[in-house]
């Protein structure tokens, strides 16, 4: 039997939880940053994640590859098992893994003999369930209610799967927008939060670079204090801190920066902390008297946006994606 999860913290959950650890491969990779082409096999994509993820300072692009390559040779040789488990949480993070995987499995000759599914979404009392803080009890229950995955949430699997690596966002969204996806209950729900990545009519800015903005009109704080109240407003969080810090540094750059940091600059896991705040232009954003207009250049799916291109934008007073 197989284990697959979303990276490290799950597998060491699993692996207190008595799943021996050579039966498990966490995926590791942030597919909502940077280039997921179209057209490309999965060895090929591979090479152009490791090397966008070396060069987002995530490791070494040789080290990164290696693991890369042995996830993809294990997955190549899973139709041998007697049976293939999925274990991925509610949030963008890992449904984008999962929809991967389960592409790949759609195609017959890739499956093993059976192919299931445990997917953690909110607890009772509405908090978020993370893979990483199971203790082996929760484990055992969870592996003891795995559902086969079904020929229907294959294909949507394939065809979203396939519509996040188009050129533009508009096949995503009308999937999203018809109600195609809620074969995998957890996927509406992530494509949602996606589009809301898109740069925001009216103020220029995805919904992550808002919301910092939002946390940060108040009063300055250091940026490990932002990232911590940044994830307070998100129903699933998703987002990293070193991708967090991306965000922060977008909006610090350029002729026209929306954040600007002062007082003492102390160093916290390789970030200049210092006290961040808003900038004259920040806070004319966020009282609704600005729209950015800074240098935009990123990966969102196969859809390549920059600042002399086509640019998506997500409206969302009509919950829709909109060209800029």
């Amino acid at each position: 039997m197989l284990h697959l999860t979303d990276g490290d913290c799950a597998a060491q959950a699993l692996i207190l939880g008595g799943i021996a650890p050579h039966d498990i491969v966490p995926w590791r990779d942030v597919l909502h940053e940077g280039p997921v082409p179209a057209g490309l096999p999965l060895e090929q994509l591979s090479d152009v994640r490791a090397r966008f993820l070396a060069e987002s300072g995530s490791g070494d692009y040789e080290g990164i590859r290696a693991l890369f390559y042995e996830r993809d040779v294990r997955l190549a040789g899973s139709q041998a098992e007697d049976e293939v488990v999925c274990w991925f949480e509610s949030d963008l993070y890992d449904q984008l893994q999962l929809l991967q995987l389960l592409d790949w499995y759609a195609e017959h000759s890739h499956r093993p003999i059976r192919l299931s599914l445990i997917q953690l979404d909110l607890t009772p009392e509405g908090g978020f369930e993370a893979l990483g803080a199971l203790a082996p009890p929760r484990v055992h229950a969870l592996q003891a209610q795995r559902q086969t995955v079904t020929e229907a949430q294959l294909g949507v699997a394939r065809l979203a799967w396939a519509a996040f690596r188009a050129p533009s966002p508009l096949q995503l969204e009308r999937l999203w927008r018809a109600g195609e996806l809620a074969v995998l209950p957890c996927l509406p729900e992530a494509v949602q939060r996606l589009l809301e990545d898109l740069p925001w009519v009216g103020t220029g800015l995805s919904r992550s670079a808002y919301t910092a903005l939002e946390c940060l009109a108040p009063k300055p704080m250091s940026a490990g204090a932002l990232f911590r109240a940044v994830q307070t407003r998100e129903h699933r969080p998703f987002l990293g801190d070193t991708w967090f810090w991306r965000v922060l540094r977008s909006m610090e750059a350029g002729p026209q920066p929306l954040v600007a940091r002062e007082g003492p600059v102390v160093a916290e896991r390789g970030v200049d902390q210092g006290l961040l705040r808003l900038t004259s232009l920040g806070q004319a954003l966020v009282d609704g008297r600005h729209t950015w207009s800074g240098s935009l250049e990123r990966w969102w799916g196969g859809t390549r946006m920059t600042p002399r291109g086509s640019v998506w934008h997500w409206d969302g007073a009509h919950r829709r994606v909109v060209a800029g």
